[in-house]
């Protein structure tokens, strides 16, 4: 890792070599810009980590306590299955839109007609089913962490949050505002998911490209999430 992390540091040594060697799988089939990419969001995921460790412990306390299964495991965990969503969110991009839109008809995704048709995102709808069947990783945490990434969605965890934001402030981002959005992100996690997420409605707006139909309640579902942190 490019940035050195506490929260990476409390992986165990079979993570940290899982990592690795996901990276040198990754370097293999990536363009270099997209590997580039998706180490910098890996990155950035485990810095916002670091900085809201507190929101994620607070969290696995909340799951766990439901199942009275609560360990530093289960939260060293959380920090591993963050870093894997990170480096392979984008995996799906190895393929063309084409292939992918195929693939959601042939396996039944479940996807809309506006989902598998939307190249900006179908990589994201299409990734937790290729991340399986290419590498074995059936887990909800990171499937959720991958789907949610370029949308967002209305049951955002923290994981989710951190996610969404790192994809679009790692290192390799380079637009009007990144270094002030980056800072935000260091002071309110809230916050600046409200700013990114604006940022991308605006985005998409305009370079007139079609918003997916849930955006509109997602952003007031991030806007309620922020009043009720205020």
């Amino acid at each position: 890792m490019n940035y050195t992390s506490s929260i990476y540091n409390c992986l165990d040594s079979e993570q940290k070599s899982y990592i690795e060697s996901l990276k040198e799988i990754l370097e293999k089939k990536m363009p270099a810009d997209l590997f580039a990419h998706s180490c910098g969001t890996m990155d950035f995921s485990a810095r916002l980590a670091d900085r809201y460790y507190d929101l994620l412990r607070q969290e696995v306390c909340a799951e766990s306590k439901v199942r009275k299964d609560f360990t530093s495991h289960s939260l060293r965990m959380r920090f591993y299955k963050l870093l894997v969503a990170g480096m392979l969110h984008d995996y799906a991009k190895i393929y063309d839109d084409g292939t992918l839109a195929a693939i959601a008809k042939q396996h039944g995704t479940g996807l809309s007609d506006f989902e598998i048709s939307c190249r900006p995102i179908i990589h994201g709808y299409i990734g937790p089913f290729l991340i399986q069947r290419d590498f074995g990783i059936c887990d909800s945490d990171i499937e959720n962490s991958i789907r949610s990434h370029t949308t967002g969605s209305l049951r955002m965890g923290v994981a989710d949050r951190i996610l969404y934001i790192a994809d679009k402030l790692e290192p390799t981002r380079d637009y009007r505002g990144v270094r002030k959005l980056r800072k935000l992100s260091m002071k309110s996690l809230d916050l600046c998911l409200l700013e990114v997420y604006k940022s991308n409605i605006i985005y998409v707006i305009m370079r007139n490209h079609a918003l997916h139909p849930d955006t509109s309640k997602i952003w007031n579902y991030i806007c309620g999430g922020l009043k009720n942190a205020i």
